[in-house]
């Protein structure tokens, strides 16, 4: 899989994986089994490292309970790694003992390359020795910004997506949670994980179009959080969402967007997202399954002049960001779950 080219990419690619001896391999050897793109820098492709760390070690009375004798030294083990992304394989890195204590302290990080626009699966086994599994840590980053982390004995996959590349670029630039878009479990990693593939968006975003693709990102967004019926993954400004979302547009920009009554599958919060539509000036999500605060973000709208926020289960205090909005003329948040004071701020404005 992937496609570096040269003598040292591809398989076999890894002389020295995570840097360690391979005459100390568990299994396999090096030579036979473990490959990826360490030397590679292919700038079409995502840069991925691992990192192992926090090693569990094996001490003489393990050996005492298990063998009857006290010849063993304590050591510890890596796991053995499978990377996969699309079904293609991108890294092997088979079990590899520790015998110094010193190491077991310390931590080992490997690069590896995919293709961007992919979904990616960690496979990880554990090592064993006799009834005894030794934990470690596992953590996944790209370009210094983490993606997912957790220890092996109790998670055997650690499964990420890789937006676009030119996604990837106008995502980490513009999000508040800059890893979530790799999380494939976050509503922001779905998102990201939909656009890339959904033909559309690359194009805006490598034709420099960004303010249509967040507004895209938004939207997906949105629905990954609350699930709108019926809804459709179409241009923003010619039916998306249709029939539960119905969306206004001028001049290619979201201006208006509205939520048919009861248009939600399940509850969810409002997403700071919501931030990406810079042109709009009427929010309608009145009657649905809202939960959690108000986003402050909603505050930077410059343009909005209606938000209505009306029967739902939104909870928390109204954030005075609102009232810094000098277009703001009408909004709505009866029957929720508010709490605290009106802001003083209210007074500024020309709310009826």
């Amino acid at each position: 899989g992937g496609s570096c080219e040269g003598s040292n990419c591809g398989f076999a690619g890894l002389s020295l994986p995570f840097g360690l001896d391979s005459q100390t391999a568990m299994v396999e050897t090096y030579d036979a089994a473990s490959f990826g793109y360490e030397f590679c820098r292919d700038p079409s492709m995502a840069p991925i490292t691992i990192q192992l760390d926090q090693f569990e070690v094996f001490y003489d009375e393990y050996w005492s309970t298990v063998f009857g004798n006290h010849g063993g030294k304590p050591f510890c083990s890596t796991p053995s790694l499978n990377l996969r992304c699309d079904s293609k394989a991108y890294m092997h890195f088979p079990q590899h003992v520790l015998y110094n204590q010193s190491d077991c302290d310390q931590s080992f990080a490997q690069t590896t390359y995919v293709p961007f626009g992919s979904t990616c699966e960690l496979s990880v086994n554990v090592a064993c020795f006799g009834p005894f599994c030794l934990d470690n840590r596992v953590s996944i980053s790209t370009s210094s910004e983490p993606i997912i982390s957790g220890n092996v004995k109790s998670q055997a996959q650690f499964s990420f997506g890789v937006p676009s590349k030119c996604l990837t670029d106008v995502l980490l630039e513009r999000t508040q949670q800059r890893s979530s878009i790799f999380d494939l479990s976050a509503p922001q990693g779905f998102a990201a994980n939909e656009l890339s593939n959904d033909g559309l968006s690359d194009f805006l975003c490598e034709d420099k179009n960004t303010g249509a693709v967040l507004e895209r990102f938004a939207l997906t967004v949105f629905h990954a959080s609350v699930g709108f019926k019926s809804s459709q993954f179409g241009f923003q400004c010619h039916g998306w969402g249709t029939p539960a979302v119905k969306t206004t547009c001028t001049n290619n920009s979201i201006t208006s967007l509205v939520l048919d009554v009861d248009a939600t599958s399940r509850q969810g919060v409002i997403p700071t997202e919501v931030s990406f539509l810079s042109n709009i000036d009427h929010i309608s999500l009145r009657s649905n399954s809202l939960i959690g605060p108000i986003p402050s973000v909603l505050g930077t709208l410059r343009t909005l002049r209606t938000l209505e926020l009306w029967n739902n289960t939104i909870s928390g205090s109204i954030p005075t960001e609102l009232f810094s909005l000098s277009a703001l003329e009408f909004l709505a948040l009866y029957s929720n779950k508010i709490t605290g004071t009106i802001p003083t701020e209210i007074g500024m404005t020309s709310l009826i």
